[in-house]
């Protein structure tokens, strides 16, 4: 995002958000906004708030084809990791895959565990 040592673009993501940050501007000595901070998610959204209607908010959910995104994006909550079991970390231990292998493997069973 900086083309130069103090000028920094804003992120132009539509979903970034932008506003000022007082303690990093004041420590950087510039101006920092909160795009500067913001990744994009990694999941997709679920709905997008559509408007408001008596004194309630609208959501549109994404699995419908006729709805645009419209408005602020909806997430999930993030679910709690699930790690290893002491069976399945023994399966793994007695294994004959190499160090590096066996890495790549339980991370692919663990993200497959976590994720579907």
């Amino acid at each position: 995002m900086e083309d130069s040592g103090m000028n920094v673009q804003c992120n132009p993501h539509p979903d970034a958000p932008h506003g000022f940050m007082r303690d990093a501007s004041h420590s950087a000595g510039r101006y920092v906004c909160e795009c500067e901070f913001w990744e994009e998610p990694k999941q997709q959204p679920v709905g997008y708030v559509s408007g408001f209607y008596g004194g309630y908010c609208v959501i549109q959910p994404t699995d419908k084809a006729t709805v645009l995104p419209v408005g602020m994006a909806l997430y999930r909550a993030p679910t709690e990791w699930v790690g290893l079991t002491v069976n399945e970390a023994r399966e793994f231990y007695e294994s004959d895959l190499s160090r590096e292998d066996l890495i790549y493997k339980i991370d692919e069973f663990l993200e497959e565990k976590n994720h579907g």
